[in-house]
């Protein structure tokens, strides 16, 4: 993989990406409208407190993170390879990986900038507290944009057609959504197992480092520590992807 070719390719997506009316009013518009507006609303109604306003901020954000990366990605890639746009890249002289690391690394960075402007506005707005280890929640917003990126690619496989990629996309958003505590307390309405099992999820992963690093107290190896068991489901879902576009991703439509 090229430093230099990635960096072209995500320079490319970038330009697409701002440009794109769908990409902006999805992943970013309503990124920035409900990561602000919700947790501002519940500070402004809800007598419960900066736990529960920084339960809603995480739920909410690692909602919101799965459309701006997963659901994102996996509609983009669909639309490029019905259009052969993919197929045509490959003949650039671009490696698969610098075309595929392109896409996720733009869609990395305009997710960890959403996540920064709705936590620095909420921290201006409300009562919401400053993360006592803010490297650590950086860490894992970044790792977790980039595998839900590498889960959303290896999705295309199932995706016959662009115009299905938005419909199919929203069943896995749901359910990280509820393991993320995004929507509400829906995990208590489920049964035990269930709550374990959508916790294994990418944003489960996330929201437990989250609360790790917003932790009134805490040190560098206890923080190291609590994040063990989350890092190593990310690197496993990361496997997963990996191995799923390895072995399935499609550059070209499946001739019928």
């Amino acid at each position: 993989m090229s430093a230099r070719d990635l960096a072209v390719v995500a320079r490319f997506d970038s330009r697409l990406f701002w440009r794109d009316k769908t990409a902006l009013s999805t992943s970013v518009g309503l990124f920035v409208l409900l990561g602000i507006g919700l947790p501002l609303m519940m500070d402004r109604v809800g007598p419960e407190g900066p736990k529960f306003l920084l339960d809603i901020h995480l739920g909410v954000l690692a909602t919101l993170l799965t459309i701006a990366t997963f659901s994102q990605i996996a509609t983009t890639l669909t639309a490029r390879r019905d259009q052969l746009l993919l197929k045509r890249m490959r003949t650039t002289g671009l490696s698969d990986r610098d075309i595929l690391g392109g896409e996720v690394g733009n869609l990395v960075v305009q997710a960890t900038l959403l996540t920064g402007v709705v936590s620095v506005a909420l921290y201006a707005l409300t009562g919401l507290p400053v993360p006592r280890d803010p490297l650590l929640y950086l860490v894992f917003v970044v790792a977790g944009a980039a595998v839900l990126c590498l889960l959303g690619a290896a999705f295309t496989v199932v995706i016959p057609r662009t115009e299905v990629s938005t419909v199919m996309t929203m069943p896995f958003f749901f359910l990280a959504g509820i393991g993320a505590g995004g929507f509400g307390p829906v995990l208590e309405m489920l049964p035990g197992w269930a709550g374990t099992v959508l916790g294994l999820l990418p944003t489960g992963a996330v929201v437990e480092v989250a609360q790790v690093a917003y932790a009134a107290d805490g040190t560098l190896l206890g923080d190291l520590g609590a994040a063990a068991v989350p890092a190593l489901k990310l690197v496993i879902w990361a496997a997963i992807g990996l191995f799923a576009i390895r072995r399935w991703f499609r550059w070209e439509m499946r001739r019928s």
